[in-house]
């Protein structure tokens, strides 16, 4: 299985966003950037590979936080729809897509996490929150993009190159 190379990469992330991310805000949010790498890998690789990554995110990262373990795993889990769109095609680039769909995923995320918290009665404040938090937390996520999407794009186009050809001659 190629993509158990990519776990310990995958919990790095994760960790450092836990450690690291709200010490480095933009906008008054801070950074999602284990959603902008799982959106990266859904795109380039595709959602099949990421519907196995996104539970072990998820899993770690609750067992870092304090928040309910299991709200990143359902947070996360829209990646995999909104990852179809590379089956569609809409564009020659695959990045303005992804671009588009880290922007969406980032939304849903927020919402549903939102959801939850409020559910346990932790919940933000729901008129505030999208202008203070949705909206800016997924133009953040958008411009974490390209720093993401770019080694994975070319990690899979490099990983594409070395691997033998599995056709039988004859």
């Amino acid at each position: 299985m190629r993509h158990l190379l990519f776990v310990p990469l995958i919990l790095f992330v994760a960790l450092a966003q836990v450690a690291t991310a709200p010490y480095f805000p933009l906008l008054g949010v801070t950074a999602n950037p284990l959603l902008v790498l799982l959106v990266c890998w859904a795109m380039v690789r595709g959602p099949r590979e990421t519907m196995i990554l996104i539970p072990l995110a998820g899993a770690f990262k609750d067992l870092i936080t304090t928040d309910p373990v299991g709200v990143s795993v359902l947070a996360l889990l829209p990646i995999v729809a909104l990852a179809t769109i590379r089956e569609r095609r809409p564009t020659e680039s695959e990045f303005l897509p992804t671009l588009a769909v880290v922007a969406v995923a980032s939304l849903s995320y927020d919402l549903l996490y939102m959801m939850v918290l409020t559910a346990v009665g932790d919940g933000p404040p729901w008129l505030q929150s999208p202008t203070r938090v949705l909206l800016p937390a997924a133009l953040f996520n958008a411009l974490l993009t390209p720093i993401f999407y770019l080694p994975v794009r070319w990690a899979t186009t490099l990983s594409e190159m070395v691997r033998p050809s599995m056709r039988v001659p004859g």
